[in-house]
């Protein structure tokens, strides 16, 4: 998704100097409504705020939230979209899945919670619409891995491939308890694989007052836990990658 600042309708008077102020002062008012809506929608479920309430506490005139974006389902789609740049933003120099699940999982109850509100309360046929860079990334990340694993499972094979041989020239059977690697793929989908990483980093930033004392983790602190969830999610979606024996 990219990071759009709806345009302001065109200027029919003036001249190209004098219109830029007023192309600045459109889409300075864009982005305001945009902060307003955001804070409100980390606040409470979309449904239960009103546009003239963002228009309010954005100060802008309630007219430009028509001129500029028309529905509520607007705004709120282009709210997930400066949030979704923001985080391929952040994942954009990640050089390791881990790295990246880790910066999308600082501090994400606030964004899970909005997003489960729009879920919930929103048409989200209107709100989400596009592919996510920042799932994106980690799903490029997570295909990197995989051919990583892949060359190291080839390598190791054809070193293998020749000791079998040179016992089988010697007379000696197969290393006992070796399970042959067919080399077929895994059959999960990449796509598949990133958006349950995300899930479950976002899962835990919403559900983590429930699932502390209902797992019986009180002894330990929440930072402490999403790391953990973090590693554990980064390597099961790099076993998601192995060969099927």
């Amino acid at each position: 998704m990219d990071n759009r600042t709806p345009e302001p309708a065109p200027a029919h008077a003036g001249t190209a100097a004098a219109s830029r102020p007023r192309a600045n002062d459109a889409q300075a008012a864009a982005a305001k409504i945009l902060d307003a809506a955001t804070e409100l929608f980390h606040e409470r479920s979309p449904a239960s705020v009103s546009l003239r309430e963002i228009a309010r506490k954005a100060g802008v005139n309630y007219g430009l939230i028509h001129h500029y974006f028309g529905t509520k389902e607007a705004i709120l789609a282009e709210v997930f979209r400066r949030s979704s740049a923001r985080g391929a933003e952040v994942v954009a120099g990640a050089d390791d899945l881990d790295t990246a699940l880790g910066q999308l999982g600082r501090n994400p109850r606030a964004y899970a919670r909005m997003l489960a509100w729009a879920i919930l309360d929103s048409d989200t046929s209107q709100v989400f619409t596009d592919e996510t860079p920042a799932v994106t990334r980690v799903r490029e990340l997570i295909e990197e891995e995989w051919a990583r694993q892949a060359a190291a499972a080839e390598a190791g094979s054809t070193e293998e491939g020749s000791t079998e041989a040179s016992r089988t020239e010697a007379g000696s059977t197969a290393a006992p308890g070796r399970i042959p690697d067919t080399g077929e793929a895994s059959g999960f989908d990449p796509r598949v694989v990133s958006a349950t990483a995300v899930l479950a980093v976002l899962g835990w930033g919403l559900f983590a007052p429930f699932l502390i004392p209902a797992a019986g983790l009180g002894d330990r602190t929440e930072g402490d836990i999403r790391d953990e969830v973090r590693a554990l999610v980064a390597r099961m979606a790099v076993a998601a990658g192995a060969p099927v024996s």
